[in-house]
Order: structure tokens, then sequence, then C-alpha cells
């Protein structure tokens, strides 16, 4: 699995690379525009746990990236990316901490080896609080089935709902009962998701 990511993250790299050197190839201009930056996830707007919160993305310029600032702090002036400056492409990544449940807004920006400068206005809504999940009746209806009836909420949207591996179909909601029948497994449970990927697991008995 992680070295088919790794393979992944490379073929997006090589293709980004490409696009800008055909870029300069074939529009054979001065340096006029600037910088392009890109965040491949979380994407911006969406709502993300505050657990581990890593944000990635990638600055791209044709004659090179002189700096990528967050808030403000150059990542570029760093140790660990002091042999990235100059480069086209530059892949960064950052953390935000001391996080709370909300919106978070942070502006980044990429300047080229021109001083030109492109600015990102990124937003989150950060989500640490799990949905919450009421069981109301668990009964057993024989030939090795049992029914299920509860009620999930989240403050956000409830996005899965999986009861003894049997995935619901509904639309994302703050608010969503259910009745549903399915196989009488050993250790069965419910496990409920949120839009912020926040589980809740519960035995159904």
């Amino acid at each position: 699995m992680a070295g088919g990511y790794g393979r992944d993250r490379g073929l997006l790299v090589t293709a980004l690379l490409v696009l800008v050197l055909l870029g300069t190839g074939c529009l054979q201009r001065s340096d006029s525009l600037a910088p392009m930056l890109s965040i491949r996830e979380p994407h911006s707007g969406a709502t993300s746990t505050s657990a581990n919160l890593r944000i990635v993305g990638y600055a791209m310029d044709d004659d090179g990236i002189a700096a990528i600032r967050v808030d403000g702090v150059d990542l570029l002036a760093t140790s660990a990316y002091a042999s990235e400056r100059g480069k086209q492409l530059v892949e960064f990544f950052f953390t935000i901490r001391d996080l709370s449940d909300g919106d978070v807004t942070v502006t980044i920006e990429a300047e080229d080896l021109h001083g030109r400068v492109s600015v990102l206005p990124y937003r989150l809504r950060l989500d640490g609080t799990p949905p919450t999940l009421e069981l109301t009746s668990v009964t057993s209806i024989g030939g090795g089935r049992v029914r299920v009836e509860g009620v999930v909420r989240d403050n956000t949207a409830v996005t899965s709902v999986r009861i003894n591996g049997v995935p619901l179909q509904f639309t994302p909601t703050s608010e969503y009962a259910f009745r549903v029948d399915v196989a009488d497994v050993q250790d069965g449970e419910v496990v409920v998701e949120d839009a912020a990927g926040n589980v809740t697991r519960r035995p159904l008995r």
C-alpha cells in the first residue's frame, strides 16, 4: 500500500513538472506570471478532524520558487527545505497547532525568483467531535438475522453508517434514524463516521 502511494505521488509530481516545462517551452515568454499554488489535501473548504492535521500542497513556477510563506513564515527558510529553493516544483507541507473546533483560515503565498507572488486563502472547518449513536432496539427476528433500530447525530454531518459490515444508503445529514435487518454475526457492531473522519463504534450487545 505504501509503495503504491509513493508511486502515485511520484507520477503526480512528474505530471505537474511536465506541465510547467511544456508551458515554458510552448509559450516562449519571459516570466510574466506569478507562481501556481495547489493544495492536495485536505482541500480548501473541507471539513477535517483536528487530530494530526497535515496540509500538503505544491508550488510551481517556470523560473523557480523563491519562497513559500504560511501566515508570513517562509517554509523554505527552514533546514528541511534548504535544497528546494529555486526549484520549478516544490512539494510542501505544514501543520496547524493549538486547534479547536470551528473555522480556521491560513494565508499561503508563493514567490518566484523575480518577486512575483501568488496568494491562496486556505480555509478548513475543524471538527474533532465524533458522532453520537443511540441504539433504541436490537431484536432477533429468527433465521440468523437481527433488526437494529437507532439514531445517529453529528455537529456537522454523518456520512457513513455500517451495521455488521453492511453500509446504509442515505444522504449525509446531521441526524439520521435507521431501522434495518442484518445478519446476526458474532461481535456485531455499528460504525458511524462523520464528514471529518471522526468515528464512533458500538457493539450490538
